[in-house]
C-alpha cells in the first residue's frame, strides 16, 4: 500500500476526502456543503473506467453526487474523468457503504445506485456483502420518501437473496424487477451509459440483473 501511487494524488485532491472525522462532520450539512439546494444521488462503488458515474454527472447537473469508494485508483479516476465533463457539483469519499448512517441523516439522499457490488459467493462470505438487513434499513432511513433504491448485479445468486431479504424485510417496494435488464427493459438501458463492469459482462453475453425500490 504505501507504494501505492495514487495515495498521495487522492491525499491531496479538492474533490475526494479521506478524513473519517471531516466526512461525518458533514451529516445532515451536505447541500450546504455544496452551496446549492440540488437533491442529492449516491452511488455505492464507483468502479475504474466510471462511464455511469462521470456520464451522469455530466448530463444530469441539476444534482449533487456523492460517490463513495475504497481503493484510491478508482477515487482519484472518477474525480479527474468528472472535473472534465465539467461538472463541479460532486464529492469522493473514501469509506465503506455500510458507513452511511455516519454521513447522511434522515431523508438527505434522493437516489442511490449500488451496481455490481462484490458477490462474495461462498456462503462463509456472504456476511460480507453489503446487501444485508442492516444496511437497507440505514439506506431506507437517508432516502426521501418516494425515491429508490437501484441496485444491478451479474451474480443471479446474489440478486436472488437480495430479493428474498427485501421482501421479508418488508420495508422497501419493488418496483422493478429484471434478469435480463437489457433485454428486458429496453427503454432504461442506456448503452452510452454502462458501467465498466456491465461492458465486460455484456461482451460475454452475461445476462444483467436489475432492480428498483422505493421508499414509500
Amino acid at each position: 500500500m504505501p507504494n501505492n501511487p495514487y495515495i498521495p494524488l487522492v491525499e491531496k485532491h479538492d474533490k475526494i476526502l479521506t478524513d473519517l472525522n471531516e466526512i461525518y462532520s458533514q451529516k445532515s450539512t451536505w447541500k450546504k456543503y455544496f452551496n446549492n439546494n440540488k437533491k442529492i444521488r449516491l452511488e455505492i462503488w464507483t468502479g475504474l473506467w466510471n462511464f455511469f458515474s462521470t456520464e451522469s454527472a455530466k448530463l444530469k447537473k441539476d444534482y449533487n453526487f456523492i460517490w463513495m469508494e475504497i481503493k484510491y485508483k478508482r477515487l482519484f479516476k472518477t474525480a479527474e474523468k468528472t472535473l472534465k465533463n465539467d461538472n463541479n457539483d460532486f464529492i469522493l469519499l473514501k469509506d465503506f457503504g455500510q458507513n452511511i448512517d455516519k454521513i447522511f441523516d434522515k431523508e438527505e439522499i434522493e437516489t442511490t445506485y449500488i451496481f455490481f457490488p462484490d458477490p462474495w459467493p461462498k456462503d462463509r462470505h456472504a456476511k460480507h456483502r453489503i446487501m444485508q438487513e442492516e444496511f437497507l434499513e440505514k439506506l431506507y432511513n437517508i432516502t426521501e420518501s418516494w425515491w429508490k433504491l437501484i441496485f444491478k448485479t451479474d451474480e443471479k445468486n446474489y440478486f436472488d437473496a437480495s430479493l428474498e431479504l427485501i421482501k421479508k424485510q418488508n420495508i422497501w417496494t419493488p418496483k422493478v424487477i429484471s434478469y435480463d435488464y437489457e433485454n428486458e427493459i429496453t427503454e432504461k438501458y442506456d448503452k452510452s451509459n454502462l458501467t465498466e463492469f456491465e461492458v465486460l459482462f455484456r461482451n460475454k453475453d452475461i445476462k444483467i440483473n436489475y432492480a428498483e425500490f422505493i421508499k414509500v
